[in-house]
């Protein structure tokens, strides 16, 4: 299995590479982007929240790179999350609109799937809402296809039955 980060793409804007941010990218930069690309689900993250994401999870990358075949724009991320033994997840897959459809999103979901961090893990689970055609290819499917449910408890509902404070 082919370990290291993917080789650059050719896009129309020029070569988009991949890398492994999580230690180096500012997490301003993290949040720039999200906003610029409105993206609704990551809207009210704040710095510390980003801070705490990226120490608890891994942010991979692809910038365009500039003429001198250095790091520029921020085009793509994908964070990925894993107990490295039975289960890994994929977050926040966002490509920048002006670079969608150009294989960016797929280049970064084939490297997370193969990733290190995600150690031998038994199975992969990503949620979303608007890109569930893209998937499919990557060998995800639907819950109701796998027999699983999905629940989830919000902090407020937790404190109201007195189980946070």
């Amino acid at each position: 299995m082919n370990l290291r980060t993917p080789n650059p793409i050719s896009t129309s804007k020029g070569f988009v590479a991949c890398a492994d941010e999580t230690w180096t990218i500012e997490p301003k930069e993290v949040q720039i982007f999200f906003q610029a690309e409105a993206v609704y689900w990551t809207a009210s993250r704040t710095i510390e929240q980003w801070r705490r994401l990226l120490a608890c999870s891994r942010l991979l990358t692809a910038r365009l790179q500039s003429e001198k075949g250095k790091s520029g724009r921020l085009v793509g991320t994908i964070r990925v999350w894993s107990d490295q033994a039975y289960e890994a997840k994929l977050y926040d897959v966002v490509t920048a609109e002006d670079m969608m459809r150009q294989g960016i999103a797929t280049n970064l979901i084939r490297w997370a799937l193969r990733h290190p961090a995600t150690g031998n893990v038994q199975r992969f689970i990503l949620e979303t809402r608007d890109a569930g055609d893209l998937y499919p290819r990557f060998g995800f499917k639907r819950s109701e296809e796998v027999n699983t449910v999905h629940m989830r408890a919000s902090v407020d509902d937790l404190q109201k039955l007195g189980l946070r404070e």
